[in-house]
């Protein structure tokens, strides 16, 4: 056992379940002579699954301490005994402890069966796959069994048997055969398969655990030779063929003689009186029939498309020509709107047409306005002719528009009530309404489309703003941030002397700079003052002074837009107020410093602001004067400062900027070595000896100089160390190391002279 650490332990050997959290103790001592720090590790184990507390033990010389460990285990954590090894590293040496305890896991078996696929469509033979898993922590030999309700299925397995390793999952196949019916509808024909697993014993010479069982239920579902549906197909299309072939031999004893149209002459088309075109001439070219006719030679229908909501024409909607026929409807050509919602359909041949309006964004329409082709009317084409369409109204899917306000720098959540109006219409009532959450977020949903909505933003305290914005059918629109702009704030209120207005008060405040001033009447409106046109939101420091002998400040906080009244200030003779600023050595404002003062009759004591343009200032008023007192600024991590106050009443308090140091301490020394190995040797500086410096979690280091930067030769300096205790330690090939003790106080700079021994 090294000879740094002495360890114990509360318990060598321990035992828990799978799953579990085992906890341990162990009774440290440090038998070095430098402070030292400890921390611990379980070698095999996950260092995630470890837990020490605490993380880091600090101890000092030949003194004690606890470390305790929590190890989780995971649920398939093996049964049995297990040795673990405990790893205790110091922070100081780098030596490593190894301490050894047993760990006992007791058995947990866990059995889990499941199919995949659960159901199997097929017809004669269906195939499963059984996934046997081991969830618990010791090996199973499962065994597997399968039966159906009626023993109608021929049910068999790849293995019927098998060995899962703790944690682990083996698949087996099963085959199911069953006699197949020739007609009607599937059939369901389900079976269980089950599981059961024997355990071996964990420890030599004890009982095995009980068997682990498991079931699981598969259904195969099993189609006929011939489905309902193909057979009634089948006895269809025998009676459509007959009836098609009777008819087609019908058709080929009246027009054997006549062969088969199957493209119509232009001439079909063409009016009489066509410029360039004889009355008794005939053209020699025909059109198929399969599309659309060429420009100016078929039918044409025109028409246009408007919004319900507000009667404008929408564009970019697909407007499809339809004929209907035996076999339905047949698309025979499209087009699409202008912006206007205008639209022209080319080319038809002469006969009747259904009109289809639809978009994405949009519900379908057809023509004159209907939601189905049920409802819907057709229109007729004639060769060379405009057939005029009346308007159609078609409805888009609800809009939605989102966005973010900002209402500036404030420091509880602003709510701005968001309004969409229509900017179309007789009527100007909103449409929607909502209001942004803690983060200025909105959507407006609902908004009917296409239309264009003016969207208002208003909120207390700031000018109201407004946008104007158009969304089509289904349209999600993304607005940029509006900012909103803060009205200017007022403060108002009445001084008094604690009985009736006084006059003659001056009353100031400064914000970014800029210094805002009043005073109180002495005549009419006596005690009362007004500042107005304050910037928001923000905060203000008013001082309140008569004379040169009595001052008070308020503070007052201004949302946005908003006013304020101060019923409550009160100039009492003989008081005074102080304000003073806190900063660092750079000249930093420092906020959450303490200010004490002393010798008032109660305690008085403030804060230096920590937000907003005025940090680290302070204002401590209520001071009798004259009077002798003493301002103490206070602030953890820094050094207190204490000056005086001087208040006579008549002349300003002089309170200059405080400026705090930092409490952290140095320790700086002379590092000596023997010039010689004899009895007495003379004693030289030690340039480059390593000096180590540890309070037990942390190890620092340095090295002797020569005479540079302040230091004498063989000197060393350590600065940024906190107050407490330390171990200093100099050290050198060839010279016995010399270590000493030191309590290091805040701002404080401790001398520890160190002398390297001579090596005999």
């Amino acid at each position: 056992m090294s000879a740094r650490l002495r360890v114990a332990m509360d318990r060598r050997h321990l035992s828990t379940d799978p799953g579990s959290t085992v906890t341990f103790t162990l009774d440290i001592t440090n038998t070095s002579e430098v402070i030292d720090g400890i921390s611990a590790r379980v070698l095999g184990v996950d260092a995630e699954r470890v837990t020490s507390r605490p993380q880091v033990l600090s101890l000092f010389p030949e003194s004690a301490g606890q470390l305790t460990l929590s190890i989780e285990l995971p649920d398939a954590y093996p049964a049995g005994t297990h040795p673990l090894t405990i790893a205790l590293d110091s922070h100081t040496s780098g030596e490593t402890e190894l301490v050894d305890v047993e760990l006992t896991v007791a058995p947990v078996p866990r059995l889990q069966v499941r199919p995949r696929p659960a159901v199997v469509r097929t017809g004669r033979r269906a195939h499963f796959v059984v996934d046997v898993g081991n969830r618990g922590n010791v090996p199973l030999d499962i065994a597997l069994t399968a039966a159906d309700a009626d023993r109608s299925l021929k049910l068999r397995f790849s293995r019927t048997s098998v060995t899962v390793a703790a944690g682990a999952t083996k698949p087996v196949n099963l085959d199911c055969r069953a006699p197949r019916h020739p007609f009607g509808n599937d059939i369901d024909r389900p079976f269980s398969v089950h599981a059961e697993a024997s355990t071996p014993a964990v420890t030599p010479g004890t009982a095995p655990p009980p068997p682990v069982k498991d079931n699981a239920g598969l259904v195969h579902r099993q189609r006929p030779v011939i489905a309902r549906g193909v057979l009634t197909a089948l006895i269809l299309m025998t009676i459509v063929a007959m009836w098609a072939g009777a008819f087609l031999f019908g058709l080929t004893k009246v027009f054997n003689n006549d062969p088969v149209t199957k493209a119509a002459p232009a001439s079909f088309f063409v009016a009489s009186g066509v410029p360039g075109l004889a009355a008794d001439s005939t053209p020699g070219d025909v059109l198929a029939k399969g599309g659309p006719l060429p420009a100016g030679v078929g039918g044409v229908i025109a028409g246009r498309v408007v919004s319900t909501t507000s009667g404008d024409g929408i564009g970019r909607i697909i407007v499809e020509a339809l004929r209907p026929s035996r076999n339905g409807l047949v698309l025979v050509t499209s087009a699409a709107t202008q912006a206007d919602g205008s639209y022209v359909v080319l080319g038809l041949f002469p006969g009747d047409y259904y009109l289809r309006f639809s978009s994405i964004g949009y519900h379908t329409t057809w023509y004159p306005g209907t939601v189905s082709q049920a409802g819907a009317k057709t229109l007729s084409a004639a060769p060379q002719q405009v057939q005029k369409a009346n308007a159609v109204k078609v409805a888009g899917f609800p809009a939605t528009i989102s966005g973010q306000v900002d209402p500036g720098l404030v420091t509880t959540p602003v709510r701005t009530v968001v309004i969409a109006r229509p900017l179309t219409g007789t009527s100007d009532a909103p449409v929607a309404k909502t209001l942004t959450d803690a983060k200025g977020n909105y959507t407006l949903t609902g908004l009917p489309a296409p239309a264009s909505y003016q969207v208002s933003f208003t909120a207390a305290g700031y000018l109201a703003s407004t946008l104007s914005e158009d969304v089509v059918g289904g349209q999600h629109r993304y607005e940029p941030v509006v900012r909103l702009s803060a009205g200017a704030g007022t403060i108002r209120g009445v001084v008094t002397d604690g009985h009736a207005p006084i006059g003659g008060v001056t009353v100031s405040t400064t914000v970014n700079g800029q210094t805002f001033t009043t005073g109180t009447p002495t005549v009419g409106k006596v005690g009362q003052f007004k500042l107005g046109g304050l910037p928001t939101p923000g905060l203000y420091i008013l001082k309140f002074s008569r004379d040169a002998s009595t001052s008070t400040t308020k503070d007052v906080t201004l949302a946005p837009g908003g006013s304020a009244v101060l019923n409550n200030v009160t100039l009492v003779g003989g008081t005074d107020a102080v304000v003073g600023k806190v900063v660092d050595a750079a000249g930093a404002p420092v906020g959450g410093a303490t200010i004490t003062i002393g010798g008032a009759p109660t305690p008085i004591t403030a804060t230096s602001l920590t937000t907003g343009d005025a940090i680290g200032t302070y204002a401590i008023t209520g001071l009798p004067v004259p009077g002798f007192y003493t301002l103490t600024v206070s602030l953890p991590g820094f050094q207190p400062v204490t000056l005086p106050l001087n208040l006579d009443g008549v002349h300003p308090p002089n309170v200059p900027t405080v400026t705090m140091v930092s409490a952290l301490g140095t320790i700086t020394g002379l590092v000596q070595q023997p010039r010689d190995n004899t009895a007495n040797p003379p004693m030289d500086p030690s340039i480059g000896a390593t000096i180590t410096i540890t309070d037990g979690q942390h190890l620092r280091t340095t090295l002797t100089v020569d005479a540079s930067n302040g230091l004498v030769r063989g000197g060393y300096s350590m600065t940024g160390l906190a107050p407490g205790w330390y171990t200093v330690t100099a050290s050198r090939d060839g010279y016995a190391q010399d270590t000493a003790l030191v309590h290091l106080d805040a701002g404080q700079t401790a001398n520890v002279p160190l002398n390297l021994g001579a090596l005999h």
